[in-house]
């Protein structure tokens, strides 16, 4: 019986244990069903909530591309409208200025490569000048195949615009013969009047874009996303769809119903009749989607923009296969790691719950801690204010820059930190902040300042980022400083303007271009707009440079000299200016790269046709010159013979004479009375003096021939050689001589010798009618120059007669006062000439005279 019992007893314990276990188990099991059902919730919230700002995020993408895209056109357009060599045309309809319109317009369609074709047509719709995209290459179409379009919808249309105004036509393909254009080319066609100076409208310019190059950005965009990017027309055509064959489905009569709405019928409806719900779930699709209006992208005040689309339509759209996908397979993957947890949870969850718990309350406060030290360490100022704007958390950097004290701050609205004259509309700003809050920059593009205590402000740049805490808004702003960087900015524009002020200012012309010989100009200058007679930059970097050259391919070859030099200078090219006219230049260039690694030619272009007239008239000089050498050449070589013939053939006759007046006084002289003896006497001096003359002349040949021997010659020593032999001569003399010591010059020494010999014995003999007669030999510097001198203080001369003093047979004396032939002098001044010097003399009657020359200095090797 006892025995039964206790069996019972023990079964019923297990069956508790086994009840509280199954107990235990369906709570178990039930909490976490309920923690797997939360967090697949929560992630397939979170999954979509991606997905919705993804979609916004591609749509907004795809926006900016088309907006770009369109805004580019529009700058195009209009720089076409206004190009001055169209107007130029306009004015003179002249067949130069019209290929020089094709030309330009064929270089920009090269240099875009955004058009199929560019075109002007005139005011009846006639094509004046067309380019096309041929092959890859943009060609000019020649006069004979423009065409009448006037009856082409889109150019009517174009016809029709008022100055300023501007035409956007359907976005669809391209028609050729009343046929679709195979492979098929998406375009969009710009058209705005031109209107001539007069304001007479001369025609329109009509721009083809490529289309395609749109297109496959937005389907590069599309597949950088989760799902697919469409772009729609009004009418919901398929511009960009998810199959080829649906597209342009209002360009061919059998896809007439390939349209969004008979495929999404239920989206369309919400599209067309809510337009206020840019973002909505539809039969498990998500769909997001953008409005564009051709007509409001651009167009500034006065311009009016007429387009045929009202709007496009791009959408972004998720398949619901896509959306379960990312939010199912999560899920599971989330229940695994949940149960995975639950069965380590069973184990650990009572021993560890106290000091987990523990542990989460110590790194709660490490959070704050670290919360805080970065906050007070930051370099910048940080604000933090509620949804009221009043300041609920700053930094002591925030105490620093603006003098307050966290108190003063603390619960103060954020306007107090802004400057007086803009707190009326701050209050504004900031509650259209708190109405769309997002992380952004404050202000972008304005200037925005920060009020201190005392009143001054200072430059600063603020960046936003919205939280929430215990479901509350909170704004975060961070604020720098940047009074430095606005200073540095400012000196560094003040650097560029100083560079560009003595660019612009140099006579030369500067540039930088692109490294290809049909390379363009990147940067001119204003000398080298002026020295290529253009109009203006732009129109010179227009120009390829090669077509700036005389000679073909020579600047090819001046590029392949700098590729493989890296620098060139002064290489002289014959260059055209854009009027036709030649002219030299030197042109040196530099190779750089930029930042990103691209090379570009930095350079110079000087004109140097005046300098190359001056070198040719120069070398006409110099052949002229060495004609006129020659000439003289021959003329020494006949002077020469003259002198020969002087020497030889006159001395015998004089000889004669001088002997047989000799013999008639020695031996008739008793024949003769006192009369006839005299006039025998003065023809015997008169022969004697013509022979001194001729060997002066002979002396005076001989030195002019001779060469120069140069060495170092000590004038000093020569001069005491002299004044030696003049002593010798007249020992009764009484001279006072000073010659100034190591005097040494570069020069013949002969020759020299023969200088000092006339200047010196010059002085001897004018000085002799002096009781104290004085002769000075010396060097002083004259501007830099050594210059020579004798002095004397003998009978000197009348300066007004100084300039015969050097001609030959020139005297200022009569020869019964003072012997000589008047030779001396014109020897001593060839000999000067021949050193590369000058000679030159100053005096005055019974007064002395000083003779200064000059020597050519020794070249230094």
């Amino acid at each position: 019986m006892n025995g039964r019992f206790f069996i019972a007893n023990k079964d019923r314990q297990r069956w508790l244990i086994i009840r509280q276990w199954i107990l235990i188990w369906v709570l178990l099991t039930l909490v976490l069903a309920v923690v797997l059902w939360i967090v697949h919730k929560t992630h397939e919230a979170s999954t979509l909530g991606l997905m919705y700002s993804e979609g916004q995020q591609t749509v907004k993408t795809a926006s900016q591309t088309v907006d770009e895209e369109l805004r580019l056109l529009h700058g195009d357009i209009l720089y076409l409208r206004d190009q001055p060599v169209l107007h130029e045309w306009l004015e003179k309809q002249s067949p130069i200025v019209w290929k020089r319109l094709g030309n330009d317009l064929l270089a920009f369609v090269k240099y875009r490569e955004l058009y199929d074709q560019i075109r002007f047509l005139d005011e009846k719709g006639q094509e004046r000048v067309r380019i096309n995209w041929n092959r890859g290459q943009p060609v000019i179409v020649p006069a004979r195949e423009l065409q009448d379009r006037s009856e082409l919808y889109f150019v009517e249309q174009a016809l029709a615009l008022d100055k300023d105004d501007i035409y956007i036509s359907s976005f669809d393909l391209s028609i050729e013969h009343d046929a679709i254009e195979q492979p098929i080319k998406p375009v969009i066609r710009f058209g705005t009047p031109v209107f001539d100076r007069r304001g007479q409208k001369r025609g329109i310019i009509l721009l083809n874009y490529r289309g395609q190059r749109l297109i496959d950005q937005l389907r590069a965009i599309s597949r950088q996303s989760i799902g697919s990017l469409w772009l729609l027309n009004t009418q919901g055509y398929w511009l960009v769809g998810a199959r080829s064959e649906d597209e342009w489905g209002f360009m061919y009569p059998d896809r007439k119903n390939k349209r969004f709405a008979n495929d999404y019928g239920e989206a369309w409806r919400s599209i067309t009749e809510h337009p206020e719900r840019p973002q909505f779930m539809s039969s498990g699709d998500l769909f997001t989607y953008g409005a564009i209006t051709p007509s409001a992208l651009f167009g500034k005040v006065g311009e009016n923009v007429v387009a045929g689309d009202a709007h496009w339509l791009l959408v972004a759209h998720v398949p619901a296969e896509v959306i379960d996908e990312k939010t199912v397979v999560q899920g599971r993957w989330f229940a695994f790691s949940a149960l995975s947890l639950l069965l380590g949870a069973v184990s650990w969850f009572i021993a560890f719950y106290r000091v987990r718990r523990r542990q989460v309350e110590e790194e709660v406060v490490s959070s704050e801690a670290r919360f805080r030290g970065l906050l007070e360490s930051a370099p910048d100022a940080i604000v933090m204010t509620n949804r009221e704007g009043n300041i609920v958390l700053v930094n002591v950097q925030t105490e620093k820059w603006f003098g307050y004290t966290r108190n003063e701050l603390l619960g103060q609205p954020i306007e107090m930190l802004v400057p007086e004259r803009f707190r009326e509309h701050h209050e504004d700003y900031r509650q259209a902040y708190m109405d769309k809050p997002l992380v952004r920059p404050m202000g972008v593009g304005l200037y925005l300042s920060g009020r201190r205590k005392d009143g001054s402000e200072f430059p600063v740049e603020i960046n936003l980022s919205p939280s929430k805490i215990d479901q509350e808004l909170f704004v975060t702003g961070i604020i720098r400083d940047i009074t430095e960087r606005k200073r540095a900015e400012r000196a560094q524009l003040e650097a560029q303007a100083k560079y560009r002020e003595l660019v612009d200012n140099l006579p030369v012309g500067v540039y930088r271009q692109t490294p290809t010989a049909d390379g363009r100009f990147l940067e001119v200058n204003p000398a080298i707009v002026d020295m290529f007679e253009a109009e203006s930059a732009e129109q010179l970097q227009a120009h390829p440079v090669s077509d700036l050259c005389r000679d073909r391919g020579c600047w090819q070859d001046f590029v392949d000299k700098i590729m493989k030099q890296e620098f060139v200078g002064n290489e002289e090219i014959q260059l055209v200016t854009l009027q036709g006219r030649e002219f030299f230049a030197a042109v040196s260039a530099a190779m750089k790269k930029d930042s990103a690694g691209n090379l570009y030619f930095d350079g110079i272009i000087e004109d140097i046709s005046r300098r190359k007239e001056n070198e040719r008239r120069i070398q006409q000089l110099n052949m002229a010159l060495r004609d006129r050498a020659m000439i003289l050449e021959s003329v020494n070589h006949e002077l020469e013979a003259f002198s020969y013939s002087v020497s030889h053939d006159l001395r015998a006759p004089l000889r004669a004479v001088d002997g047989f007046s000799r013999i008639l006084l020695d031996e008739y002289a008793d024949c003769l009375d006192e009369t006839g003896q005299d006039r025998l006497r003065r023809v015997r001096a008169a022969a004697q003096k013509m022979a001194t003359l001729i060997d002066d002349l002979l002396k005076l040949s001989r030195i002019t021939r001779s060469e120069l021997k140069r060495e170092d010659v000590n004038l000093s020593a020569l001069a005491d050689e002299v004044i030696e032999e003049l002593r010798k001569q007249e020992p009764e003399r009484i001279v006072q001589c000073a010659i100034e010591p190591g005097v040494i010059v570069w020069g013949d020494a002969r020759l020299l010798r023969v200088v000092l010999d006339n200047l010196i014995g010059n002085a001897w003999k004018f000085t002799s009618k002096r009781p104290e007669a004085r002769i000075e030999f010396g060097r002083q510097m004259q501007d830099d120059e050594s210059v020579y001198f004798v002095r004397d203080n003998g009978a000197g001369f009348d300066m007004a007669y100084a300039e015969k003093l050097f001609g030959a047979f020139q005297r200022l004396h009569d020869t019964s006062e003072f012997p000589g032939t008047g030779i001396g002098l014109a020897t001593v001044q060839r000999i000067i000439h021949k050193h590369g010097g000058r000679i030159w003399a100053e005096g005055a009657v019974e007064q002395g005279a000083i003779f200064y020359f000059t020597l050519e200095a020794r070249e230094n090797l």
